[in-house]
């Protein structure tokens, strides 16, 4: 029951991003061609994508709650920390460009836009952006989902690209009340700019750390920590001849593999290693919750 509600709650958080990346995705691209706004074009396009990718992180949150089938024979847990890695890239990507067509139009002499339209729009943006970047967070945290987590970032993205674009076009308000209006032309090219170098910080973030789980990078963190303890006290306590064990984390699921050497076949009966498989996953389960564990017990060196 617990997991459904937590399914339940990540769908819901999902379908939330998606209904609010439709409206201001609409709403960035028609108010940046109409006032002639690259910044809030810009803006448009993050949601755009964002769009995209949500769509796609909900069908992924189906997917993930899937149990193991013929296909995917170690279920799909893997598909969460690639999507995650895909949607990083592509707005790398988009920072890059915006970047990059920022530059040219400051070198051409930049270009003036409808600075009233303008305002409207950055402050309904940064309002909804926020909104749902909080209830997200929350919503992340209250049910440890990472691809809810990844989702909130990005319009934590778009709310801090939204908050500039507001704070450069009150700029150009006091710049035409100080007489210094002849410079708002280069307003909104330097607001493309930085903002791209500002929101390229985040799916850099989320890229280092989603790579590790593809190339199943053992995790160095507490959890790594308590699974070496656990293993070395049992070979201590049961007296393994040696053992080895592997350790992953791919998305939301852990997978741990341990090969234990055993010389005495007297003394390592099948109930006694049905006993230290238990052993290892009620002292491990807090720590790995939903783990696709392997315990493997071998007289032959050579299988560990």
């Amino acid at each position: 029951m617990a997991i459904c509600r937590k399914i339940s709650k990540e769908r819901l958080a999902l379908k939330l991003s998606l209904a609010g990346t439709v409206l201001l995705a609409g709403l960035g691209i028609g108010y940046g061609l109409y006032v002639g706004s690259n910044a809030i074009l810009l803006d448009g396009m993050f949601s755009f994508l964002s769009m995209g990718m949500t769509g796609l992180s909900l069908y992924t949150a189906y997917l993930v709650s899937k149990p193991d089938d013929k296909q995917f024979q170690f279920g799909y847990a893997h598909i969460e920390p690639l999507i995650n890695v895909v949607n990083g890239l592509l707005i790398l990507i988009t920072c890059f460009f915006a970047f990059l067509s920022g530059v040219q139009t400051i070198v051409k002499g930049g270009h003036d836009i409808v600075l009233e339209h303008a305002i409207v729009y950055a402050i309904i943006s940064t309002v909804c952006c926020f909104a749902i970047y909080f209830i997200e967070t929350y919503i992340a945290r209250s049910v440890e989902s990472e691809l809810v987590r990844v989702d909130s970032q990005e319009w934590l993205v778009d709310g801090i690209l939204s908050a500039a674009i507001l704070v450069g076009f009150i700029i150009v308000v006091l710049l035409d009340q100080l007489g210094y209006s002849r410079w708002n032309a280069y307003v909104d090219p330097i607001l493309v700019s930085t903002l791209a170098i500002a929101a390229s910080v985040l799916p850099i973030k989320v890229l280092r750390r989603n790579l590790r789980e593809v190339l199943l990078v053992a995790p160095q963190d507490n959890v790594q920590r308590q699974v070496d303890r656990v293993i070395a006290r049992l070979s201590r306590q049961y007296r393994f001849a040696d053992y080895t064990h592997h350790f992953a984390k791919t998305g939301r699921q852990y997978d741990l593999e341990v090969n234990i050497l055993v010389i005495d076949d007297a003394y390592w009966t099948t109930t006694r290693q049905d006993y230290i498989r238990q052993l290892l996953w009620d002292e491990l389960a807090d720590e790995l919750g939903d783990t696709w564990l392997s315990v493997t017990f071998t007289g032959q060196k050579r299988w560990l």
